[in-house]
């Protein structure tokens, strides 16, 4: 349904709730402004949210507090809407961690050896880390690479809430990209275990390597260190190829691509999954040659779905020819 149609159905359906719109309109915004406040006092007290199944559900909560005075098949529609991705990334994140007990080897010289190959006998960790990291001065790096590497727990699902208010046909087409790129990942994982460039460090393979992606969070404060590494410790620690933190990222660049009005500001897109690149070999978490692979994961799942989608599409319907005009009857009178 188009936005404009979609937005005329909800005030229809606020209309027949019994009330004013006006008086839901200022409810709703009053709901939200004390959910946002709850937000702040939650993570002054917690830290901020940056485990996936956290930021869902706050998410949720705002998209609930949006949904306030509409007809209750807003709420029903927003269960039904969310469950499958709920589900299916809750699957991702309890199974991710497979490999371990199939009996598959871990992976360590391939990505290594691709790096060095491509950058000239060394890889980009190393050469960051060498030039950018002093584990006895941290400093602003270490923040601006720990926030953009938090933002893939966040930016993802805050786009989804953003789709599911604004158009849900968009939602649903967003949501389905990214649970069939979780999904590929998630099958990468298990088949083809790999180290990430910190465990090499510390097998002593790479030279002076560290996993420092929550080193910002020790001069931000707000008692997020302890959630974010809590995070950290439940993951499979051998799910590295693909980098899915880079193939989100350029999930999200691409569906807004087109989306974009004007055409000059669409290659500013790219500045987000680039940044999280650079971010993950800086950080010790990915390899190029995982990063890579993320890119091109995205760019396949996108291709294959606007594919699918162009098959499914009803034909266009041609418009009948026009009836022929009767021709003008012969003017008849009497003859003079």
């Amino acid at each position: 349904m188009p936005t404009t149609e979609f937005a005329q159905a909800r005030v229809g359906a606020e209309q027949a709730t019994g009330l004013r719109f006006r008086y839901w309109s200022l409810i709703r915004y009053a709901a939200l402004v004390l959910y946002f406040v709850a937000l702040v006092v939650w993570s002054a007290n917690n830290g901020i949210p940056v485990q996936r199944e956290l930021v869902i559900l706050w998410t949720l909560g705002a998209l609930a507090c949006a949904s306030i005075g509409r007809h209750p098949r807003e709420i029903v529609r927003l269960v039904v809407d969310w469950l499958p991705m709920v589900i299916v990334l809750a699957a991702y994140d309890f199974t991710r961690g497979a490999a371990d007990s199939l009996g598959i080897g871990v992976h360590f010289h391939t990505m290594i050896d691709f790096d060095r190959t491509v950058f000239f006998g060394e890889t980009p960790t190393e050469w960051i880390q060498a030039h950018l990291y002093d584990p006895e001065a941290l400093s602003a790096w270490n923040v601006g690479f720990t926030l953009v590497y938090t933002s893939y727990f966040i930016t993802p699902f805050a786009l989804a809430g953003y789709l599911w208010v604004r158009d849900r046909l968009d939602f649903l087409r967003f949501t389905k990209r990214l649970v069939t790129l979780a999904l590929a990942g998630l099958a990468t994982y298990i088949l083809f275990p790999a180290a990430p460039p910190w465990m090499a460090g510390q097998m002593g393979l790479l030279e002076n390597v560290h996993r420092t992606t929550g080193k910002g969070w020790e001069i931000i404060g707000v008692g997020t260190a302890a959630l974010f590494n809590s995070g950290q410790e439940k993951v499979n620690l051998v799910a590295a190829v693909p980098s899915l933190h880079a193939g989100f990222c350029m999930l999200v660049a691409l569906f807004l691509w087109h989306r974009v009005s004007r055409r000059r500001l669409r290659p500013l897109l790219l500045l987000y999954p680039l940044a999280m690149g650079f971010t993950l070999m800086a950080t010790g978490e990915h390899y190029f040659f995982d990063i890579v692979l993320g890119y091109l994961y995205a760019g396949a799942v996108m291709t294959a779905w606007a594919a699918w989608e162009r098959l499914r599409a009803p034909a266009p319907v041609e418009a009948a020819p026009a009836a022929a005009e009767p021709a003008p009857a012969a003017a008849t009178g009497d003859a003079a």
